[in-house]
């Protein structure tokens, strides 16, 4: 391809690319007013269980509307914005935030909305449910002594 040919068709691609990227602002945008209009009845609340000093102490997740939030050690739950929610605690299973965690959470409950919503159902029993679903995402540490010892050394 001779270099004038080269120059244009970057040239359109680098347009495409800049219009596209306007279409993603403004979506992102969109996503984040519905995060703010979110009542966020229902949160799932998991943690990753890898021996750290890191100071986090567990991640929420709003189903419906996707809104992430990670609690340090430091903090109170009573100061966050998912401190009125019903709090579904997945907390027997070491569990990474990934986008497929999500979407699993999302989709149970989005499937069975009547079900999470029914204030009449315990976050006991909707944490079985949704736990079962996501045993096989599980991380498990082999050594987690050998972790902390480690981690000690530093």
């Amino acid at each position: 391809m001779e270099s004038k040919k080269v120059f244009d068709e970057t040239e359109r691609l680098k347009n495409e690319i800049t219009k596209e990227k306007e279409k993603l602002n403004k979506l992102l945008k969109l996503n984040l007013e519905m995060m703010n209009l979110c009542n966020h009845e229902i949160v799932f609340k998991f943690r990753n269980n890898h021996p750290s000093k890191a100071p986090i102490d567990a991640s929420y997740f709003c189903p419906a509307c996707g809104k992430k939030l990670l609690l340090f050690k430091k903090n109170n739950f009573k100061e966050l914005e998912f401190k009125n929610s019903k709090v579904v605690s997945l907390t027997n299973l070491s569990l990474f935030g990934t986008s497929e965690v999500f979407d699993i959470i999302r989709n149970e409950v989005y499937n069975n909305i009547d079900l999470y919503y029914n204030n009449n159902i315990s976050t006991e029993e909707l944490a079985n449910r949704m736990e079962a679903l996501l045993k096989e995402k599980q991380i498990k540490y082999k050594s987690p002594e050998l972790i902390l010892k480690n981690i000690k050394k530093d």
